[in-house]
């Protein structure tokens, strides 16, 4: 029987706590964060306001929704669980976080400001990131069940979560007549 020659706990600590290679990392995560949120903004420039706010029967929030919550998720994981003052009001936290339903109270600023901070809160979490601003992490179970001990774990897990929700966003796109 033949011996595996890997040290697994060498490579992991190459790939992760190298500097260089975990910076490498990190980087494709905030490619793909920008990607994601490339899809969001072209929803959100793609429809009227009244076609970003139905919500078609089986479904429990709009388009707008989705990319609000995703947004108030990724400063709530981010920027509050690292004891850093969130980049959005706290009143789209209540409308928009987990649990919440989609609101039918909303204008064309509402559409204008949130793609706005789609764009402004990506850029500054990567300067964050880099910065070390967001070093002060609180470990969080996530609903899904996956355990974040790390800044890293969290916006890897950001990527996952605004993908499940351009998932929604697709669908809900092909019930708008």
């Amino acid at each position: 029987m033949q011996t595996n020659d890997f040290d697994y706990d060498a490579i992991f600590y190459e790939c992760f706590y190298n500097f260089e290679r975990r910076t490498e990392f990190m980087e494709k995560y905030f490619e793909d964060l920008t990607a994601i949120r490339q899809h969001f903004i072209n929803y959100l420039y793609d429809y009227e306001l009244n076609e970003l706010t139905y919500i078609p029967m089986g479904f429990k929030n709009h388009i707008f929704w989705n990319c609000a919550h995703a947004l108030v998720t990724q400063q709530l994981m981010t920027y509050y669980l690292s004891g850093n003052e969130m980049l959005v009001e706290n009143d789209w936290v209540m409308r928009f976080k987990k649990g919440s339903f989609g609101d039918q109270n909303l204008n064309d600023e509402d559409v204008r400001t949130l793609i706005k901070l789609l764009q402004t809160t990506q850029v500054r979490l990567r300067k964050d990131y880099f910065d070390e601003n967001l070093s002060n992490f609180r470990p969080y179970q996530t609903s899904f069940g996956i355990h974040l001990e790390t800044i890293e774990d969290a916006i890897r897990f950001n990527n996952l979560h605004e993908s499940l929700h351009l998932g929604y966003i697709k669908a809900l796109s092909k019930n708008i007549n």
